[in-house]
């Protein structure tokens, strides 16, 4: 198994990255679903979204950060190319991905630019916050142990923890916006 991912990997990055990706943030959905937010009833549109967020945007984006970031600091695996390459990635591109990442995803589901801001102001500090508490230690030894055609790997799989909260945190206003709204039907019949 290790030998053709290795081999889909040097073949074809992009999309091995691509579908890499999906399959991580798919599994991460269903985890939150199942096991975080104990749903009797999955709901497979937002896993198929989520996949699909997998396939044609995280995967494509975090590949071309990690090529960028060796562009931009070198390939070298020394603590103080990692360092920089950690500032970068967590002061300049974390905040601009997850913002993105949150809008997309509530594009996605239909939701309007009120929805898309309440939940930016509401929650993109806290999952900041929280992705600096992961991604930072990751990131400074997938910089300095990790070489560049293995770190989306590597990443994908501290991202299965990650994705399984950022899918939980990202639907969690939707959501309760549903049964809000659910209860005020309700009461208005």
């Amino acid at each position: 198994m290790w030998s053709w991912y290795l081999k889909q990997l040097s073949s074809r990055p992009l999309l091995t990255g691509m579908w890499s990706t999906a399959g991580i943030l798919f599994t991460g959905d269903v985890v939150a679903q199942q096991l975080v937010e104990k749903r009797v009833q999955h709901d497979w549109v937002r896993s198929a979204r989520m996949t699909a967020m997998g396939c044609f945007f995280v995967g494509p984006v975090l590949r071309t950060w990690y090529l960028t970031l060796d562009k931009m600091f070198g390939s070298q695996m020394l603590l103080s190319t990692a360092v920089r390459k950690l500032m970068a990635d967590q002061l300049c591109f974390a905040p601009c991905f997850l913002t993105v990442f949150i809008s997309v995803n509530n594009i996605l589901q239909g939701n309007s630019m009120e929805t898309i801001s309440d939940q930016l102001r509401s929650d993109l500090l806290q999952i900041l916050v929280t992705n600096w508490m992961v991604w930072g230690p990751f990131q400074i030894l997938n910089f300095t142990l990790i070489p560049l055609q293995h770190r989306l790997l590597c990443a994908n799989l501290v991202a299965l923890v990650w994705n399984t909260y950022l899918a939980g945190k990202a639907n969690s206003q939707l959501d309760s916006l549903h049964s809000t709204d659910k209860e005020l039907l309700l009461t208005e019949n």
